[in-house]
């Protein structure tokens, strides 16, 4: 397996770092175990979490994915590998942000995050956005602490409760229908742009179409179809603000129909829609460029 890590940032408060990884084949690889606490945040790819008790999280844009430390775990890549940053917080901050979200946190000594991923919510990744682009361009330490802090708060009030039964107690039924749940999601991430039916999902996974979208709701707490739409957005969020692509080529490698389908589900998932963002983002850039020269003119006089 292709495995390279690059630390981008290291203080007092927490290590960052950009994690690519390119495997020879789709197996699983050898167990692992981390040796932090630690938050990843997928930004292209996909990977899959194998856990020992049974869990599997399909790690994708859109998410944050927790490694609590010397958790056992393997990983496989189910369509070709993937790119993370990943956030080390050092500990007595980690703790601090867990008790706002989680008043049982400090009894989990060994295992502080009670869920294995969360979905990010839309201001949550655009503060994903954010702080990659500081931590690419090696922005003041100060700009990236305040920033990765207000990722990992927002990725710790995103986790969800996990649910009270372990994997092992529940029915085979069950398990077959999340197994179900996890195909398709693999299926819909690996190819996200595709017009999938619910018909030719199920029929993938040798399931029916009406018990397999009652179980993908009770398993991700979204639909088929939001889901698919989220990987959508998530995807083209990134063309949005770090390309000069036009937005109606955007929209259509993106999967959408139309451009005013996009610009429609951007503006009601991000608060605003693509031309505004990128403007608002790229006047924010220039501000902030006009300010660092203004100062280093003052200095020079």
């Amino acid at each position: 397996m292709g495995l390279s890590s690059e630390l981008l940032h290291v203080d007092a408060l927490l290590r960052a770092r950009w994690v690519r990884c390119r495997p020879h084949g789709h197996a699983c690889g050898a167990a692992e175990a981390s040796t932090a606490n630690t938050l990843a945040f997928p930004l292209q790819g996909v990977f899959v979490k194998h856990l020992d008790d049974g869990r599997k999280v399909v790690a994708h844009a859109g998410q944050a994915v927790f490694f609590n430390k010397d958790e056992s775990y393997r990983v496989s890549h189910p369509r070709g590998g993937d790119d993370c940053f990943v956030l080390e917080p050092a500990e007595p901050l980690l703790r601090e942000l867990l008790a706002v979200h989680d008043p049982h946190a400090a009894e989990r000594t060994s295992s502080p995050f009670r869920a294995s991923h969360a979905p990010l919510p839309a201001p949550a990744l655009l503060r994903q956005r954010l702080l990659w682009r500081s931590l690419r361009e090696a922005r003041a330490t100060l700009e990236i602490e305040e920033r990765a802090l207000e990722l990992v708060a927002a990725a710790l009030a995103a986790m969800p409760v996990p649910p009270p039964r372990s994997v092992r107690s529940r029915p085979a039924a069950q398990r077959r229908r999340r197994e179900q749940v996890h195909a398709i999601a693999v299926l819909l991430t690996a190819e996200p742009v595709r017009r999938w039916t619910l018909d030719e999902l199920a029929r993938r996974v040798h399931g029916s179409p009406f018990h397999l979208a009652r179980a993908f709701r009770g398993e991700q707490g979204s639909s088929i179809h939001r889901y698919l739409l989220h990987l959508r957005l998530a995807h083209a969020l990134d063309a949005v603000l770090d390309t000069d692509a036009a937005l109606t080529a955007i929209a259509l490698e993106a999967g959408f129909a139309t451009p005013s389908h996009f610009t429609a589900a951007f503006r009601a998932r991000y608060g605003a829609t693509p031309s505004a963002l990128r403007r608002d983002l790229r006047a924010a850039t220039a501000r902030e460029l006009r300010r660092i020269s203004t100062a280093a003119g003052a200095v020079r006089r």
